[in-house]
């Protein structure tokens, strides 16, 4: 079955076949902050403005098509004001999303993870995620003109 939430088609990427009522994307803080994921585009990319890096992350998130989402889902790994009436978010908390990374809480496949932790290493440079894997203890390539 399809879920709207992840993309799994066929639980490949989370573990389990499932719909929206058992998806770990679709569980928020008993519904304490609701986050419109196109109105969080656009906050993400306002507050980019001004910053190739950020710019650039927010980008990758947005093409990537599922991550917005996702994101907006789970506030607790965004950056919100709760001065006003309404809870308005205003940015990732890239720092939580690094330890949810490290942690492995959040449910996608690797390619997607790849995708967001390109993203945080683009836009917070306290981030600190390997983006490859460790180079083998051998010897170092050779040029071929040596």
């Amino acid at each position: 079955m399809f879920c709207e939430h992840c993309g799994d088609v066929d639980g490949e990427e989370t573990g389990i076949d499932h719909d929206e009522r058992d998806c770990p994307w679709y569980d928020t803080v008993n519904g304490a902050v609701t986050i419109d994921p196109d109105q969080l585009t656009i906050t993400l990319q306002t507050t980019a403005d001004g910053s190739p890096a950020l710019r650039a992350a927010i980008n990758l998130l947005i093409d990537h098509g599922l991550w917005i989402k996702r994101l907006a889902e789970r506030p607790s790994l965004l950056l919100i004001d709760y001065s006003g009436p309404d809870p308005e978010p205003y940015g990732v908390d890239w720092l939580k999303v690094v330890e949810a990374l490290a942690a492995n809480d959040l449910p996608a496949s690797s390619g997607e993870l790849r995708i967001l932790a390109l993203a945080a290493s683009l836009a917070d440079t306290a981030a600190r995620i390997p983006l490859g894997a460790p180079s083998p203890a051998s010897t170092p390539p050779t040029s071929p003109w040596s």
